[in-house]
């Protein structure tokens, strides 16, 4: 079959009178769709598109005549048919072969139907329309360069190097092949101009694998790229956006030409050429089509989107699946202001809305505008709804990515990088957006001792600085990550300048739980009293919060009714049991030594003492200004408080001040090795390494155990002299606590106040006894009863 001629385009506008002809954009998108549909090619256009649907008709009944008759029998089992058949040809091992060609060629067919045009049989021509995505690449270069003339001034220029950012992803491969197509077959070039080098971007580069040393940015462009510099042809790259560059080409500093956005009179040209029966079948599709999304929505649709929409038999159903794509999503639930966040936390991250909303309406310009922004802290602590809340309250796109979802393209480094290159690219598009990456930990540190994958660390590494230096550049968009071990990433990703600010998220603080319970049960319990609910769940994370309220939900639904705090506290109760009475007095006792050492020595200032159901806490604002070692010698011995508040109650302390990492012997014996092998404080000068890095060899160096060890010891005798000094009123707070389970505000701040401050060695105390309250519980009855005694318990209590 011979294909259509290919029309040519004139490259050149007409004149009148010496005056150019203002260029026809329209007129120039119309020859080249015609173009396309004359040349069909297969990522161009398509065929068969479907357009209507006949109503169901019920088969008529089949007379039993028109059965299928049965399967024949044997003719040699069958006298009657023996002569019928006598006549008939032997079938040969030739028939066999030709059946199964026959069957084959019928399959492959089929397979190749929706590939292969069908051959007009000249009664049906076959009609041809442009795919999505062919229409809009075609409808966005056209509005960026109107006229061939104007396409060939901006891309003729011998030895000029042009990137087209096309500034949706997935849309750079088909501007490449219409640029090729338009270049080279529609004719719209002069015949004795050179014809540019088109090609994407990121196959302009060469791969790492590819090159065989370190060159500059020429040396490592494909070789037909290099080529063509060299022969001074012009070079057309196409980018998904100009902010994902590889570096060889930023350094090549090109000529960066934007296609222009998508906007409501485009839309409305590709949907015409969609739906040809405009106006014809419908004439309310003017009045349709005025339901278009406005300039500003229309930028941000996509191919994919295009596909989606015009996949509907109606014009309607089109534009409302296009208004649906560009609705941005209601936000339910309550906002930024009323998510449980610190003072440290908030306030950066309100200056980092506040500045994209000054940008957004032209107060301020883009470089000063916060650009990035590291959460650190434990899994479940909020890190990944912030994010969310920042781009609702600045009224910005989120878009999200992790090295999970990059390495799910592939595991090689390269196409971990590719996957990377189009999220960034996809927050590009968006902007203004939010880029938020996830568990940025994963990443790698090229300095990790021990890696076994160091080449693929390097090469990931490399990749996301050289994407995150792309963007920095890039206006409207700002970079969020999150991570539970910041100490994890590479010092380069984190340095200032990618990310901005390094902020500490942990579990919400007593202080915020009765916000956190509000944010997650909302819109109910807004009038609530939550203290007592919040002191019971201190030290859950905010994920274990929002668990407990769904489970309260779940409660409340059963009994047909609104949630109610009673089911906070029955869900509660069920993953945190009360404690036995006895136990419960020896943890209330470890809580009021600690809070007395602070009071005493005034290394810290108490805030607030809570039992629940697995251990006690007390939280305090520790008030360590100067690192002296007599701060440090206060700090260790508040560590130690708790265990020493149970010695003096009991006669001998528990495990409670001990077990996991993070406990107070813990913490106290780190911060002994920090004073004797990192900060130069203790019988040693010499620096022995980080706090951590000693602790690890701190069971194989006998000498610095010794060392440690006194510390510890002189710490937990100064800690046992005040709670003994002051026992009356250790057990007073002790039984205040156990009745309440919470003690904080004027209540603590009243008994506190009745604490001697810690005289010097030798000096006696003042004496503090006073008797011990109504109903509490018998310190010589309980003094036997400890810890150790109980098999239940599985893990430390204290805090």
């Amino acid at each position: 079959m011979t294909q259509p001629s290919t029309p040519t385009l004139s490259p050149t506008v007409t004149t009148t009178s010496g005056t150019a002809t203002p260029p026809d954009r329209r007129g120039f998108a119309a020859a080249i769709r015609q173009s396309l549909i004359d040349a069909h090619p297969g990522w161009a256009t398509i065929y068969g598109v479907i357009t209507t649907c006949p109503p169901y008709v019920a088969q008529a009944a089949a007379p039993v005549s028109a059965v299928a008759p049965p399967r024949p029998e044997n003719p040699a089992s069958n006298p009657a048919r023996a002569e019928e058949t006598a006549n008939d040809a032997p079938r040969t091992d030739l028939d066999d072969i030709l059946d199964f060609v026959e069957a084959e060629a019928a399959e492959a067919a089929a397979l190749l139907a929706d590939a292969v045009p069908p051959v007009p049989d000249g009664k049906d021509a076959t009609v041809y329309t442009l795919r999505p995505a062919t229409a809009l690449a075609v409808a966005r270069l056209c509005k960026t360069f109107p006229s061939p003339a104007a396409l060939y001034a901006a891309l003729s220029a011998p030895g000029s190097l042009t990137v087209l950012a096309v500034n949706s992803p997935g849309l750079d491969e088909t501007v490449c092949k219409l640029l090729d197509h338009l270049l080279s077959r529609a004719r719209i070039w002069p015949d004795d101009a050179p014809l540019p080098h088109v090609v994407r971007a990121e196959e302009a580069v060469l791969s790492r694998d590819s090159r065989t040393r370190d060159p500059g940015p020429v040396g490592q462009l494909v070789p037909t790229v290099r080529a063509a510099l060299e022969t001074r042809r012009p070079v057309v790259a196409v980018a998904v956006a100009a902010g994902t560059l590889l570096s060889p080409l930023r350094a090549l500093k090109p000529s960066v030409i934007p296609l222009a956005p998508l906007d409501r009179a485009m839309l409305t040209e590709i949907l015409t050429n969609a739906y040809p029966d405009i106006g014809e079948r419908n004439p309310g599709d003017a009045a349709t089509l005025a339901l278009l999304p406005d300039d500003a929505q229309c930028k941000g649709l996509g191919p994919e989107d295009l596909v989606l929409a015009l996949r509907s038999p109606t014009l309607e159903g089109a534009i409302a699946a296009l208004v649906a794509a560009t609705t941005p999503a209601v936000n339910e639930g309550r906002g930024l202001a009323d998510f449980p966040l610190p003072r440290e936390v908030r306030e950066p991250v309100e200056q980092m809305v506040a500045e994209l909303r000054a940008w957004q309406t032209g107060e301020i310009p883009w470089r000063d505008v916060t650009r990035g922004i590291l959460l650190s802290g434990p899994p479940g602590s909020g890190k990944t709804e912030v994010p969310r809340l920042i781009a609702q309250s600045a009224g910005i796109t989120v878009v999200s990515g992790s090295i999970a979802d990059w390495s799910a393209e592939g595991s090689r480094g390269s196409e971990v990088i590719k996957a990377m290159r189009e999220c960034f690219a996809r927050a590009a598009t968006r902007a203004p957006a939010l880029l938020f990456i996830d568990e940025l930990d994963a990443v790698g540190d090229r300095d990790r001792v021990g890696d076994t994958n160091r080449s693929w660390t390097e090469y990931v590494v490399s990749g996301l600085l050289a994407a995150m230096d792309g963007f920095e550049g890039h206006e409207g968009v700002v970079l969020m990550g999150a991570t539970n071990h910041v100490e994890r990433i590479d010092k380069a990703v984190r340095r200032p300048g990618r990310f901005d600010r390094v902020l500490h998220l942990g579990n919400p603080t007593p202080d915020l739980l009765p916000a956190a319970f509000r944010f997650q049960a909302y819109p109910h319990l807004e009038e609530v009293d939550l203290t007592e609910l919040a002191a019971q769940a201190v030290g859950l994370s905010g994920a274990s919060i929002a668990g407990l309220v769904r489970a309260a939900r779940a409660r409340a639904r059963r009994a047909r009714r609104a949630l109610h705090v009673n089911d906070l506290t029955a869900a509660l109760a069920e993953i945190r049991p009360p404690m036995p009475t006895t136990l419960r007095w020896q943890v209330a006792v470890h809580e009021a030594g600690h809070a007395l050492v602070a009071a005493s020595t005034g290394i810290a200032r108490p805030r607030l003492l809570a039992l629940q159901a697995d251990g006690g806490v007390t939280h305090s604002k520790r008030l360590m200004i100067g690192q002296r070692r007599s701060e440090m010698e206060a700090a260790l011995a508040l560590d130690l408080a708790g265990r020493a508040g149970e010695i003096a109650v009991f006669g001998e302390p528990s495990g409670g001040a001990g077990g996991e990492e993070g406990s107070d012997l813990a913490r106290a014996t780190l911060l002994a090795v920090a004073i004797e092998a990192s900060l130069g404080l203790g019988d040693r000068l010499v620096w022995q390494g980080s706090p951590q890095t000693v602790l690890d060899r701190l069971p194989l160096d006998g000498d610095l155990r010794a060392r440690v060890e006194g510390h510890l010891r002189r710490a937990e005798a100064r800690a046992l002299r005040i709670v003994e000094a002051h026992l009356p009123l250790l057990e007073e707070i002790a039984g205040a606590l156990c009745r309440a389970a919470l003690l904080t505000g004027s209540e603590l701040d009243a008994l506190l106040a009745r604490v001697s401050p810690e005289p010097a060695i030798g000096t006696p105390l003042v004496d503090a006894r006073i008797a011990p309250p109504q109903g509490a519980a018998d310190p010589a009855r309980d003094r036997a009863d400890n810890i150790n005694a109980d098999p239940d318990l599985s893990r430390p209590f204290a805090a």
